[in-house]
C-alpha cells in the first residue's frame, strides 16, 4: 500500500517535467534537424524519420534526469502537506521511503540502459546511413537527354526519369579493366544498398571493345555500384558496435558516460528524499536549487571523468551512492 502511495505521488509528478522537457528537446533536435536541409534536400515525412532516429537519445537523456526531478517535487509536496511528517510519527522509516524509490529508479535505470546500449547505436547508425545516402544522392541529380552525367567511374545518359526509375538508360566507361565498355538498358532504377548507392539495369546489353574485337553479352539484369558513395561503415550489433571502445578512445567514452547517465537514478537514490523531506516551518533551502545543483554537478563530473579516464571513471558510481547514503543518514535517518 506504501508503495503505492508513493509511486502514485512520482508518477503525477514525473509527468509534469516529462512533457515539457521532452517538448524542450524535440524542439532542439528538431532545429538540428532542420540546419541538415542546407546540405540536403528532405520531404516532411523524411524529417520525421530522422526524428524517430534520434528519439532514443531524447528519452535516453530525459528518462533519468526526469525520475529525480519527480522523486524531489513528489516528496517535497508530501513534505509541504505535512503527510511525511505524519507517516514517521505512525512509524514509517525513512529507509522504507528509500527501498519504494529504488524500485522505480531500478525500472527507470533498466530503460536507460536499454536506450544506451541497444537502442541509441542502432539509430544512430540508420541516422547516419541515411544522411550519406541522401548527400550521395544529391550529388547524383541526373537529368534527362543531358550529357555528362556520371555515376561513379560511368558516363550516364537517360533517355527519361520518373522519380528513382529511368528508361533507355546508356552508360560508358573507359577505364574498367583498360577496356571500352558501353552498356544500353530498356530501364534502370536507383537503389540505395549497404555499401552506397547501385544502379539496377533492366533487359540490356553490355559491349566491351578490346584490341579491334567487339563482345557483345545481353543481360536480364545488371547491378552497378557507385564507389564513391560507399560508406565509410557497416552496420554493426550492439555488441560488435560497444566491442569497439576497447580500442576506440571515442567509443569508451560514449559507453563510460552512458553508463554513468543510465545509472543516476540507483546511484542518486538517497539524494531524493534527503533534500526532499523537511518540516515546513523550519525548511530554508529550496529542494529544486538543490536538484539542479546536483544534476549539473553530476552530470558535470560524469563528462569530465568520462572523457579523461574512460571505463576508470565509473568508480565515480559507488562513490557517489556512499555521498548520499551519508547525507541522508545525517540529515534525515537521525532526525526522523
Amino acid at each position: 500500500m506504501f508503495h503505492k502511495y508513493l509511486g502514485n505521488a512520482v508518477f503525477n509528478s514525473f509527468l509534469s517535467f516529462f512533457i515539457p522537457l521532452f517538448g524542450i528537446a524535440s524542439l532542439i533536435f528538431f532545429i538540428k534537424l532542420v540546419s541538415v536541409t542546407a546540405i540536403i534536400q528532405i520531404t516532411f515525412l523524411e524529417l520525421l524519420k530522422m526524428y524517430i532516429f534520434i528519439l532514443p537519445q531524447i528519452l535516453f537523456f530525459i528518462l533519468p534526469i526526469t525520475f529525480f526531478a519527480a522523486g524531489v517535487l513528489a516528496l517535497h509536496r508530501l513534505s509541504f502537506e505535512y503527510e511525511t511528517i505524519a507517516l514517521f510519527s505512525l512509524g514509517v522509516s525513512p529507509y522504507r521511503f528509500v527501498r519504494s524509490l529504488l524500485t522505480l529508479a531500478a525500472l527507470f535505470s533498466l530503460f536507460a540502459l536499454l536506450f544506451s546500449l541497444i537502442l541509441v547505436p542502432q539509430a544512430k547508425q540508420i541516422y547516419k546511413g541515411f544522411i550519406l545516402y541522401k548527400k550521395s544522392e544529391a550529388k547524383l541529380n541526373i537529368r534527362p537527354s543531358e550529357f555528362g552525367h556520371k555515376f561513379g567511374d560511368w558516363y550516364l545518359y537517360l533517355g527519361s526519369k520518373e522519380g528513382q526509375n529511368y528508361t533507355n538508360v546508356a552508360l560508358y566507361n573507359n577505364k574498367l579493366q583498360n577496356q571500352e565498355n558501353f552498356i544500353v538498358a530498356q530501364k534502370g532504377r536507383l537503389l540505395n544498398d549497404a555499401d552506397g548507392l547501385k544502379l539496377l539495369l533492366l533487359h540490356g546489353n553490355a559491349y566491351t571493345y578490346e584490341n579491334e574485337k567487339l563482345k557483345e553479352v545481353r543481360f536480364e539484369k545488371m547491378e552497378i555500384f557507385d564507389s564513391a558513395s560507399r560508406r565509410a561503415f557497416h552496420y554493426t550489433d550492439p555488441v560488435e558496435y560497444w566491442f569497439k571502445s576497447l580500442n576506440s578512445k571515442k567509443r569508451a567514452f560514449d559507453l563510460t558516460l552512458f553508463l554513468l547517465i543510465s545509472f543516476f537514478p540507483v546511484v542518486s537514490i538517497f539524494f531524493i528524499p534527503a533534500i526532499a523531506i523537511h518540516n515546513p516551518r523550519f525548511a530554508h533551502l529550496n529542494p529544486f536549487f538543490l536538484s539542479l545543483f546536483l544534476l549539473a554537478l553530476y552530470f558535470g563530473i560524469s563528462f569530465a571523468l568520462a572523457k579523461a579516464y574512460p571505463f576508470w571513471a565509473l568508480i565515480f558510481l559507488p562513490l557517489w551512492f556512499v555521498m548520499g547514503w551519508i547525507y541522508f543518514d545525517r540529515k534525515i535517518a537521525r532526525r526522523f
